[in-house]
């Protein structure tokens, strides 16, 4: 079930040129202004061709719901002297894993490469400082692989190790439709920021006026995904870590002007 979270509005009764200024270190994009309003170069903001002052609120909504896909990157570490032998090694080790990852159910269209690479460590004396002349070779490869399967992602992290990964770079859960949480997180910060503005407006005994402009200062970016993977070190043989999805949310933030009268 979806869950909405309002969190703490910092609230401000001051003149309207402070709305332009405060906004512009956070590089937001407009979604709705007055054609009437336009900001001075000295400050003030002048509305129907007077500078007016008027009501800024800035708001946050959040929006939350249970994750629906979860993204597993894992791979290999490799190193050694021999760049064919590891490079033998690393495919041999990844085959394997990708094949387990197929058996758990992973589709090919939802596997992607996140990196490949080899390079090369001159060795160094730890006293002198100096090159000893050896060279040490680093291979590495990583992928990721996105599954539906919430509930038996511990499941998959066992394959995959036990079939010769031993690198786990991460588990990151999410919702199909990201639009809809951030429609709704953007939805709940308009309408409290149209609620603390009229409240606002009532305690100074002022009427509130129309809306001149309405800033988005964040949204479309998560803000937190709540996980857990336990189980212990990635090691052969591994037991099911266990692995708590806890929840997905996005946040969008608001600021929005009103004329008072």
């Amino acid at each position: 079930m979806k869950k909405l979270q309002w969190p703490h509005v910092a609230l401000t009764v001051v003149a309207l040129a402070l709305a332009v200024s405060s906004c512009s270190s956070l590089a937001p994009s407009t979604t709705l202004a007055s054609r009437e309003a336009a900001p001075l170069a000295a400050g003030g903001m002048v509305v129907s061709g007077q500078v007016q002052q008027g009501v800024v609120v800035s708001a946050t909504g959040t929006a939350s719901a249970d994750p629906e896909i979860a993204q597993v990157t894992f791979g290999v570490e490799l190193q050694g002297q021999d760049p064919d032998a590891l490079v033998s090694e690393a495919a041999e080790k990844m085959d394997a894993a990708m094949a387990a990852a197929t058996a758990f159910g992973i589709a090919e269209d939802k596997t992607r490469t996140l990196n490949y690479s080899l390079w090369v460590e001159t060795v160094h004396d730890r006293d002198t400082g100096r090159p000893t002349g050896d060279i040490v070779y680093h291979l590495s490869h990583q992928v990721q692989v996105t599954t539906d399967g919430i509930g038996s992602v511990g499941e998959l992290l066992a394959g995959v190790v036990n079939a010769g990964v031993n690198a786990v770079g991460g588990v990151n859960f999410s919702v199909e439709d990201q639009a809809a949480l951030v429609t709704e997180a953007r939805d709940a910060a308009l309408a409290d920021a149209r609620t603390r503005a009229a409240h606002i407006a009532e305690q100074m005994d002022v009427s509130l006026g129309k809306l001149v402009l309405v800033t988005e200062v964040g949204g479309d970016y998560p803000v937190y995904v709540e996980r857990a993977i336990g189980g212990g070190a990635v090691a052969m043989d591994m037991a099911a870590p266990s692995v708590t999805p806890g929840s997905f949310s996005v946040s969008v933030s608001v600021q929005v002007v009103y004329e008072i009268r």
